[in-house]
Formats: C-alpha cells, structure tokens, sequence
C-alpha cells in the first residue's frame, strides 16, 4: 500500500510495508547487538556508567554539530523536533524538550551497543572503532530517516516536514551533515570510554 506522508513542500509517497520494515531494521540492528553481548559476555563484560556517561556527551556534542550545520544552512533538519514531535505538536518547546531526551538516551544506549559489539568481535574500544560505530548508525540513521513517515503520527498528519530519502528533504548536503555528526559521535565515545572507562 502506497502512503503519502509530509508537509506541502515534503510530500513523500512510501511502500508502507517496505518502510515499517526498514524502520524496524534499522532501530533493531544496535538493540539486537547489545542483547547479543549480554547473552554472550554477562552483565559485567563492559563498563556501564561509562558507556552511558560518554554515549550522553558523544550525543550532546552531535547535537552541538547539527545545530551549528542548520545555522550554516547546510540542512533544515531540526532533529529535536523531529523526535519529540512524535508525541507533542512540532515546533514547540515541548516538542524539543522531549526530543532531547530522547535523542540522548539513545545516545546512551548506542554507546552500550558499541561497548558490547567491539568485545564480542574482540577489537579494542577506542576513536577508531568509534568512528567505525559512528558509520555504521549513520547508515541506520539514513535508512530510519526514509521510512519514518510511515510510522510517525505528525509526518502522517501533514503536520511535520517528511526528510524524505535520505533526509533530503532537508537540503541536499543533510546526509553529508549527519555523516559528520555521526563520526564526531563516535570519535569522542571511543576516545573518552577509552581513556576514562568510569568502572
């Protein structure tokens, strides 16, 4: 079944079925990875705090990045908005607030996901495997970015801007821009969780 999701000037036609499954794949994948570590390593193989500490301030310095590229112009994307906008009215103060919060609690979680990942393929934890981590969600981000029209309440509505493929819909450069953010996430998850491990 065809849906057409977004504001005027963002209109996007998605294959439902084949947009819920690529926003399944890839929210799934880092989740899926984590539970595979506990599974196969135990509670203890990774350090917590630091994980979640530095996965918050990775996620506070991507979030620094992306408002420094919209000023810029590089991309429209307001991506508080776009995530709290999925349970409050957009362009509000609520609507970022709770975006916020989102957007760094998953940064939390994505840090344990990597701290699990890189011990069960035996590789160290450091910038580079961080920048590697940092490439892969940026792949994931792009593939929720385009099918998350279909599941969004607000881009269903024509009440919030659908990033379209690729979030191109914010401005040709925004996948140049996320690729970015995500590395800088990565970069100082690895470097910090190297350094100060917090055990």
């Amino acid at each position: 079944m065809k849906v057409v999701t977004g504001t005027s000037d963002t209109r996007t036609e998605h294959s439902s079925g084949t947009a819920k499954t690529g926003f399944a794949v890839s929210i799934s994948i880092p989740a899926l990875l984590a539970i595979a570590g506990i599974i196969a390593l135990g509670w203890g193989a990774i350090y917590w705090l630091g994980a979640i500490v530095w996965g918050v301030v990775a996620t506070f310095a991507f979030t620094l990045f992306s408002m420094m590229g919209k000023s810029m112009g590089m991309t429209r994307m307001d991506l508080l908005d776009l995530l709290g906008s999925m349970m409050v009215r957009p362009d509000s103060t609520a609507s970022r607030s709770i975006g916020a919060v989102i957007h760094h609690m998953n940064g939390a979680l994505l840090a344990i996901a990597w701290a699990y990942t890189v011990d069960m393929a035996g590789w160290p934890a450091n910038w580079f495997t961080g920048l590697l981590w940092g490439m892969v969600l940026w792949l994931l981000a792009l593939m929720m970015m385009s099918t998350i029209g279909v599941i969004h309440p607000a881009i269903r509505r024509g009440e919030q801007a659908d990033p379209g493929p690729g979030a191109t819909n914010f401005g040709r450069m925004t996948p140049l821009g996320s690729l970015m953010g995500h590395a800088v996430y990565g970069i100082i998850l690895g470097l910090l969780y190297q350094s100060w491990p917090l055990s």
